[in-house]
C-alpha cells in the first residue's frame, strides 16, 4: 500500500521574533502617548477647570488617546468620538520596519508574525488602560499598523534581490514607483497644508483665542496636540484639489467648486480652510504632478518588454489606490453627533481622483513614450504613408488613363468633322452608287437573252 501524500505546516524560522517586534513596538507607542499625558496633566493641573481631575483620569486619558491612535472609538455621554492622530500611526510604522531588521536573515514570511503582536498587545493596554474607549474598536489600526511596517520591510527585501528572474524585475519596479508617487503625492500635499496654513494665519489665532490659551504652555500644547494630526490636514488638502472636497461638518463641503456655509468647529487648524472656490483649474497641479511622475517612469523605471512596462505601471496605481483610500480613510472623524458626526475626505471619490489625475497620466506617459510604443507607431505610419502613396499613384494613372482616352476621342471626332474626308466619302458613294445601276443593267439584258434561248428551243 502506497503511502498517502502529506501536507506538512510549519511555522517559519524567526516567527518569534517577528512576534516581539510587534509587542515592543506596541508597547513603545502606549509608552509615548502615556508619557506626553502625563506631562500635559502635570503641567496644567494648577488650572482652575483641572481642579477634578486625578492621575488616574489623565492615565485613563491616555489609554483612551492610545486607543484613538489604532482607530478606536470612544463613548462619552452616547455620543461616539474617532479622531485618529495620524503622525503617531505613521511613526508607529516605522517603528515597526524599524524592528522587523532582526528577522533580516530569517524567511520573509516572519515579518508577518508582527500582526499579531502588535494587535493582541494594543487590545491588552487599550482595554487596561483606557476609560471611554471600546478596545475592539481599534481591531482595524491594531492590524494596519504592523501590516504595513511588516509590507514594507518584505517589499524593500524584495526589490534588493538582484537575483530573480529578469521577468519579475516589472514587481520591484512597480512597488519602488508606487511609492515614489506616494512620497511625491505626500510631499506636495505638505506644500499645499503650509500655504494654506499662512493664509489662514489670522484665522487660526482668532481661534486659539476663543479656547481661552492663558500662557505659553497652554499654546504649546494645543499646538502639539493638533500637529499629531498633520497626515490628517495633508489628506484634506490632498482631497480639496483633487476636486471631491472634504466635510467640515456633514452639512458643510469645501471644494473648488463649493464653499460650505455652516460654521466651523473651534479647532484652530480649520481656520485654514478656503474661504473662496476658484474652480476646477486647480485640477491642473495633480494633472501636472501625474505627468511629471510619468517622465520619471519613462526615464527611470523604464522595461525593456512593453508589457513589464504596463504591468509595472498598474501595479504602481494599485498600490498609490490603495494607500491614498487607507489614508483618505484614517483622515475621517467623528467629533460629535449630528452635524459633527462625520468629517474629513469622501473617501472613494477622492481616491478615485487622485488616481485618475495622477496614477493614470503616469501610465499613459510611460506607455507612450516606450520604445516598442514608438517603434509600433512608426511601423502604423510608414504603413499608412506607403498605402497613400499606392493610392495616389493609382489615382494618377487612372487619371491618365481617362486623359488618353479622352484623347483618342477627340482625335476620332476631328477626323470625322474633316471637309476633305467628307468629299471623298460622297465620292465613294457616287460611285458605288453608278457600279450599282450598271450592275442591274446588265442583269436585266441577261435575263432577256435568257428568255430569247427557250423561245428558240421550243421552235
Amino acid at each position: 500500500m502506497a503511502d498517502r501524500a502529506t501536507i506538512r505546516v510549519a511555522v517559519p524560522q524567526g516567527w518569534a521574533r517577528g512576534v516581539l517586534a510587534g509587542v515592543e513596538a506596541a508597547f513603545a507607542g502606549w509608552g509615548l502617548i502615556t508619557v506626553f499625558t502625563m506631562i500635559a496633566y502635570l503641567t496644567l493641573r494648577s488650572n482652575s477647570w483641572m481642579n477634578d481631575t486625578t492621575p488616574r483620569d489623565a492615565l485613563g486619558l491616555g489609554g483612551d488617546l492610545w486607543a484613538a491612535v489604532i482607530g478606536g472609538t470612544s463613548v462619552v455621554g452616547d455620543v461616539h468620538y474617532r479622531a485618529i492622530p495620524t503622525l503617531m500611526g505613521a511613526l508607529l510604522v516605522v517603528l515597526v520596519r524599524i524592528l522587523l531588521r532582526t528577522t533580516a536573515g530569517y524567511p520573509r514570511s516572519a515579518a508577518l508574525f508582527a500582526v499579531p503582536g502588535f494587535l493582541l498587545t494594543s487590545w491588552l493596554l487599550a482595554g487596561a488602560s483606557g476609560i471611554h474607549s471600546h478596545w475592539w474598536t481599534g481591531t482595524i489600526g491594531g492590524v494596519l499598523i504592523p501590516l504595513i511596517g511588516s509590507v514594507w520591510f518584505v517589499a524593500s527585501g524584495y526589490s534588493r534581490d538582484h537575483e530573480a528572474p529578469s521577468m519579475q524585475h516589472w514587481i520591484s519596479g512597480g512597488l519602488k514607483l508606487g511609492g515614489l508617487s506616494v512620497v511625491v503625492l505626500a510631499a506636495a500635499s505638505f506644500v499645499a497644508s503650509v500655504i494654506a496654513l499662512v493664509a489662514g494665519w489670522s484665522r487660526m489665532a482668532g481661534i486659539l483665542e476663543l479656547l481661552g490659551a492663558s500662557s505659553a504652555v497652554d499654546t504649546s500644547f494645543i499646538v502639539g496636540g493638533q500637529a499629531l494630526f498633520a497626515p490628517t490636514i495633508m489628506a484634506w488638502v490632498a482631497s480639496w484639489w483633487s476636486g471631491a472636497g472634504f466635510l467640515t461638518a456633514t452639512d458643510s463641503l469645501h471644494s473648488p467648486m463649493v464653499v460650505g456655509s455652516g460654521p466651523i468647529p473651534p479647532i484652530p487648524l480649520l481656520g485654514a480652510v478656503p474661504q473662496t472656490a476658484p474652480g476646477m483649474w486647480v485640477l491642473l497641479a495633480p494633472i501636472a504632478l501625474g505627468i511629471g511622475l510619468g517622465f520619471v517612469a519613462a526615464r527611470w523605471f523604464r522595461r525593456e518588454h512593453l508589457l513589464h512596462q504596463t504591468a509595472q505601471g498598474v501595479l504602481a496605481s494599485l498600490i498609490t489606490a490603495s494607500v491614498t483610500a487607507l489614508w483618505m480613510w484614517s483622515a475621517t472623524m467623528s467629533m460629535g453627533s449630528v452635524r459633527l458626526a462625520l468629517m474629513g475626505p469622501r473617501v472613494g471619490w477622492a481616491t478615485l481622483a487622485l488616481v485618475l489625475e495622477i496614477a493614470l497620466p503616469a501610465l499613459i506617459i510611460a506607455l507612450a513614450t516606450h520604445p516598442t510604443t514608438r517603434a509600433l507607431l512608426g511601423e502604423g505610419a510608414g504603413r499608412v504613408r506607403n498605402e497613400g502613396e499606392a493610392l495616389r499613384r493609382r489615382a494618377a494613372e487612372r487619371a491618365s488613363r481617362v486623359g488618353a482616352a479622352a484623347s483618342t476621342m477627340d482625335e476620332a471626332w476631328a477626323e470625322a468633322s474633316d471637309p476633305a474626308e467628307v468629299g471623298d466619302t460622297e465620292a465613294s458613294a457616287d460611285e458605288a452608287g453608278a457600279e450599282d445601276l450598271e450592275a442591274v443593267a446588265d442583269g436585266g439584258r441577261s435575263g432577256r437573252e435568257a428568255r430569247g434561248d427557250q423561245r428558240n428551243r421550243r421552235r
